[in-house]
């Protein structure tokens, strides 16, 4: 069996695909299918409808009672790291990259649908009162963004760590059509229509146009962002919903407009099912511990890679979207971690932090920015030296934290995913492994305010940069910056001269 490597931390870590169906469906209708378009989707339809919200939770587990449940096996349940059906994800795998379907199933059936990730599918959250540290607190909530051809279970080894550290992440699955391939409406049992799955593939710039072309290359990527914010508003206010409801509130009959579980354990006359109802009554709160489980209400980390980078600026730079005539209120974001972000679709000049002093009262410390890029995005000239743009931005806007640039050394775009991870043996795999260590390490400790301590720990270099000769074939070489694999780019930062000094050689 393939596997990813264990998560190490101090907790069990749990694994739970949530959903809520929309009361009425949103429709974004600027863009319209074309009447070619190759996704079997009806032509000069809009592309960008939402029905509903779709998310993975990790999150720390109570493992203590699954030894006598039939599903489990051992300590560990490994689950599929590939989302189901896999023909299906295969095919959107195959449209994404523009290769032959059948390629795609031959090369990949045999291998990518049998690895599977550490993680115990559907435990009961662990109860605050046994956190290892500030007992009783509330579990701190993240939620994460996804790149372009992402899943919810692309990068499960990171988001696995950070709920192996003692947080609840919420991994979203965008259904804007930069997915691979999703699934909504996701059934749940004893409907009295027999479920249709409709499959949306991934949506590609070639499909869609507009009545008003103005020859914007990102006019989709802009409004797909407008789609990712309400994604990410709507899923905060039902998970919020989820965990300030108590056993009183859990229905008897099925339903799917609110928050429930892909494949169970279903939150319906539970009376019936003692399993199912330790499970919901883990995430709900109760009569002897009326505190929140997790923590919705303030001190929220927002993160994401590429595209998913992009959206955690877009939301922290623009106002609450409105929704049925009505807006939203303010997430109470404390950190943005932004890997890799793709910023060409923002719009410019930009972004820059949302200034209403309203965004401010629901939060005592406004959100920091932390951006980790990689190698290859740095020496992407054009768009690195609009990436520091916007962090100094960021640095100098009087009602936000501080902004901090790094670039991890011989890191390359796909690092923060699971896709490296997935190589069964070699150099290539032990460096994708150190690099996932040092990603994750940064990132714990900002989220931790404690990155200025981490730092020490690590290699720092500065901006200098040397030649890699290549095969013969190519005529010029590649640049790459000054160090080892691993070593730390130290960009732009909000910490002392003292500090930035000490450590690069500066007097």
């Amino acid at each position: 069996m393939f596997t990813l490597p264990d998560i190490p931390g101090r907790y069990n870590v749990g694994c739970t695909m949530f959903a809520a169906r929309l009361p009425s469906e949103v429709t974004i209708p600027s863009s319209k299918f074309r009447p070619e378009n190759n996704l079997r989707r009806p032509p000069y339809t809009p592309p960008l409808v939402l029905k509903e919200i779709a998310f993975t939770a990790y999150y720390p587990a109570d493992v203590s009672s699954l030894g006598t449940r039939k599903c489990w096996q051992g300590h560990h349940r490994y689950l599929p790291w590939l989302p189901r059906p896999i023909k299906e994800v295969l095919r959107g795998y195959a449209h994404f990259g523009n290769v032959s379907f059948w390629f795609v199933y031959i090369l990949c059936r045999a291998f990518v649908s049998h690895i599977k990730f550490p993680a115990h599918l559907n435990a009961p959250l662990l109860s605050p009162l046994e956190r290892k540290d500030d007992r009783g607190r509330p579990w701190p909530l993240v939620i994460f963004s996804h790149g372009l051809g992402g899943t919810r279970t692309s990068y499960s080894h990171f988001c696995s760590r950070l709920a192996a550290q003692g947080r609840v992440v919420l991994a979203i699955e965008h259904q804007d059509g930069t997915a691979p391939i999703v699934t909504p409406l996701s059934p749940v049992p004893g409907l009295e229509k027999e479920f249709q799955p409709e499959y949306r593939l991934y949506t590609k710039l070639e499909d869609v146009y507009w009545d008003n072309d103005t020859g914007d290359k990102y006019a989709f990527k802009a409004e797909q962002l407008l789609y990712r914010r309400l994604e990410v508003y709507l899923m905060h206010k039902f998970f919020k919903h989820l965990i300030e409801s108590d056993e009183t509130t859990l229905p008897i009959i099925p339903s799917c407009n609110e928050v429930h579980t892909v494949d169970g354990p279903w939150n319906f006359n539970l009376n019936n099912r003692p399993d199912d109802l330790a499970f919901w009554k883990s995430w709900h709160m109760d009569s002897q511990n009326p505190d929140r489980k997790v923590e919705c209400n303030r001190d929220i980390s927002l993160t994401g890679h590429s595209f998913g980078g992009a959206t955690v600026l877009s939301i922290l730079s623009e106002p609450p979207p409105t929704l049925y005539a009505a807006q939203f209120d303010p997430i109470p974001f404390n950190h943005a971690l932004a890997l890799d972000p793709w910023v060409d679709p923002l719009p410019s000049p930009g972004p820059s932090p949302w200034q209403v002093e309203e965004s401010l009262r629901h939060s005592p410390t406004p959100p920091e920015l932390l951006v980790i890029n990689s190698e290859d995005f740095t020496f992407w000239d054009e768009h690195f030296d609009r990436l520091k743009q916007i962090v100094e931005t960021w640095n100098q806007s009087d009602n936000v934290a501080k902004a901090t640039l790094l670039t991890i050394l011989r890191c390359k775009h796909i690092s923060f995913s699971d896709v490296e991870l997935l190589l069964p043996f070699g150099r290539r795999k032990r460096a994708a492994r150190k690099l996932i260590d040092i990603i994750f390490d940064l990132s714990d400790a900002f989220l931790d305010n404690r990155l200025e301590d981490a730092l020490r720990y690590h290699q720092l270099r500065d901006d200098k940069t040397e030649w890699v000769r290549k095969p013969k074939k190519e005529k010029e070489g590649k640049r790459r910056l000054v160090g080892e694999l691993g070593d730390i780019g130290f960009f732009i930062c909000h910490f002392s001269h003292r500090f930035a000094g000490s450590f690069l050689g500066f007097r």
